[in-house]
C-alpha cells in the first residue's frame, strides 16, 4: 500500500526525459518512489495514502553536495585570514578534535544542509591528505552517527596519509603515533561498520600528488599506500575521493593507479586537454566547487569536461571559511563563475545547472542509480520549495526561477527515504537549540586544547578594495 502522496504546483523530475510536470504528484511506498505524474491520476490511483498538498510548491529531487569537509562548520569563525584558517584546521583536526567534536560538527552541518534541501553529501573526515583523521575509528563513527541522527545521507571519505610514518595525533588519552598499517586498519573497520547502513557509507581517499612526487625515484611507501587504497576500492567497490586536484595531479594519480571509474577528483583546476581525456577514458568524475577558494586560484573547465563526457557533480567545499552549504547559492555561483570567465552568458542553462546539483552529483558519488532524480524505483529523497514568495512570483518558469532566485531558506519540506524530516520548516525530531549549544561547546573545547582563539577581524576589512597582505597563502 502506498504510504504518501505529494502533490504540488510543479514537479521537476530530472528523470531521463527531464519532465517538468505542471500540477504533478509523487507517490511513495516505504523508502521508494512508486509513481511520478499528473496529480489527478496519482491521487486517483492511491486513494488511501496520506497526502501532503503544496498548491504553491515546487517538488524536486533532494540536492546532492558532491564535496565537503567534516569539521569545517566549527572552524568557519576563523574568518577570511586564510593562513590562520589553514593552520587552525591542521591543529584542530589532528590535535584538538575528539569524537565529540566530530559529532557536534556533523549534527550542525547536517542540520544546515537539511534546512537548505540537501539530502546527500560527501565529506572528507578533516581537511585532506595528512589532515584526514585515521588514527581511531571513533572519529569517523562520531561523524557518520551524528549525521544519521539528523536523518540526511552522508558519504565519508577516509584514508591513509602519505609517508613518512608514523603520523602523530592527539586523542582523548594523549599523543598517538599511527603507522600506515594502523591507519588502514581504521579505514577497514569503518568500511565494515557502515557497509549496510541505510544512510551512511564510507569512501576512500589518498593524498593528491603532483608528477614531481611520482617521478623516479619514487618513494616505495608512496606506491604501497596508493596500491593498498586501490586494492580496497576494487575489493569492496568503494569510491576513491581525492581533494585539491590541479593540472598534472591527474596524471600523477593515473601513474599511481588511482584513476578509474570509481574515482572522484575535487576542484580539478587548470586541467589541460590531455588531463580531460584521461578522466573521460577512465570514466572518472569531478566535483566542481565554484564557491571555493581553490576556484579563485584556477579554473575548473566544466564545459570542456561535460562535452568530453566526464561526469561532473556540484560541491560546496563545506562551510569554511567564506561559504555555506546552500546548494542553491552554489548553483547560482556556477552560472556566474563560468559565464564571467568566458564572457559568455549562454553558458550553463538552468536545467544543466540543476542537473549538476542532483543527478550529476549523485552519479559522481556512485549513487545515480538510487537517487538524484524522481523516478519509480529510486529512493524517495524529495525537496519541496515554497514558491509563494515575492522573489518566486509569478512562477512561470520553475527551473529557471529556482536556479536563479531561490535559496535554501525557501525549502519548506524535506523527505529522505520516505521519511518526512522537515515540514513547514519545522524539524520535529531535532532539538535545534541543543545542536547549536553542543557546537559552541565543542568548538570552545577544541580550540582550548590547541591554544587558539577565534581570530579577530582582519586588518583592512573596512575601507579597502584589497587586504594589504594579500591572500595570505598560495594554493
Amino acid at each position: 500500500m502506498t504510504d504518501l502522496v505529494i502533490t504540488a504546483s510543479t514537479v521537476i523530475t530530472v528523470d531521463a526525459e527531464r519532465r517538468v510536470i505542471d500540477q504533478g504528484a509523487v507517490a511513495i511506498t516505504g523508502d521508494r518512489v512508486v509513481a511520478v505524474g499528473n496529480a489527478a491520476d496519482i491521487v486517483k490511483a492511491h486513494p488511501s495514502a496520506r497526502r501532503l498538498d503544496f498548491p504553491d510548491g515546487v517538488v524536486l529531487p533532494g540536492l546532492v553536495d558532491a564535496h565537503g569537509h567534516a569539521g569545517h562548520s566549527l572552524i568557519r569563525t576563523m574568518a577570511d585570514d586564510l593562513a590562520t584558517w589553514m593552520a587552525a584546521c591542521e591543529a584542530v583536526y589532528l590535535h584538538g578534535a575528539v569524537p565529540q567534536f566530530w559529532r557536534a560538527d556533523a549534527r550542525l552541518m547536517a542540520l544546515e544542509r537539511l534546512l537548505a534541501g540537501t539530502t546527500t553529501s560527501l565529506s572528507m573526515l578533516g581537511g585532506a591528505g595528512d589532515t584526514i583523521r585515521a588514527d581511531d575509528p571513533a572519529h569517523g563513527s562520531a561523524h557518520l552517527d551524528g549525521v544519521a541522527e539528523i536523518g540526511v545521507r552522508s558519504v565519508m571519505a577516509v584514508g591513509p596519509g602519505a609517508p613518512p610514518f608514523p603520523k602523530t595525533t592527539t586523542g582523548p588519552t594523549g599523543s598517538l603515533a599511527t603507522t600506515f598499517d594502523g591507519q588502514m586498519e581504521v579505514v577497514g573497520e569503518l568500511v565494515e561498520r557502515y557497509r549496510d547502513h541505510p544512510t551512511s557509507s564510507v569512501a576512500l581517499t589518498y593524498p593528491t600528488l603532483s608528477m614531481r612526487d611520482v617521478t623516479e625515484p619514487v618513494d616505495a611507501e608512496l606506491v604501497r599506500g596508493a596500491s593498498a587504497v586501490r586494492e580496497l576500492s576494487d575489493a569492496a567497490d568503494l569510491l576513491i575521493v581525492q581533494d585539491g586536484h590541479r593540472a598534472d595531479t591527474v596524471a600523477a594519480s593515473d601513474r599511481l593507479g588511482l584513476l578509474s571509474a570509481r574515482s572522484l577528483f575535487s576542484h580539478s583546476i587548470d586541467l589541460e586537454p590531455g588531463h580531460i581525456e584521461a578522466l573521460a577514458n577512465a570514466g572518472a568524475a569531478v566535483a566542481h566547487n565554484p564557491s571555493a577558494i581553490y576556484s579563485q586560484f584556477g579554473r575548473c573547465p566544466v564545459p570542456e569536461l561535460l562535452e568530453a563526457g566526464v561526469t561532473v557533480g556540484l560541491g560546496s567545499d563545506a562551510t569554511a571559511p567564506d561559504r555555506s552549504v546552500d546548494m542553491f547559492r552554489h548553483m547560482f555561483q556556477l552560472t556566474r563563475y563560468h559565464r564571467a570567465d568566458r564572457r559568455d552568458p549562454s553558458l550553463f542553462p538552468p536545467g544543466t545547472t540543476l542537473e549538476l546539483a542532483t543527478i550529476g552529483s549523485a552519479t559522481a558519488l556512485g549513487l545515480g542509480d538510487h537517487l538524484g532524480s524522481l523516478e519509480a524505483g529510486k529512493l524517495a529523497d524529495i525537496v519541496v520549495v515554497d514558491a509563494a514568495k515575492p522573489h518566486l512570483t509569478p512562477l512561470t518558469h520553475p527551473v529557471h526561477q529556482l536556479v536563479y532566485f531561490a535559496t535554501g531558506a525557501d525549502v519548506d519540506t524535506v523527505i529522505v527515504g520516505g521519511k518526512v524530516l522537515m515540514e513547514n520548516r519545522q524539524v520535529a525530531h531535532v532539538e535545534i537549540p541543543e545542536v547549536l549549544s553542543e557546537a559552541r561547546d565543542a568548538q570552545t573545547a577544541a580550540f582550548a586544547r590547541v591554544g587558539i582563539d577565534p581570530s579577530p577581524d582582519r586588518e583592512g576589512m573596512w575601507g579597502s578594495v584589497r587586504y594589504a597582505d594579500g591572500p595570505g597563502l598560495d594554493l
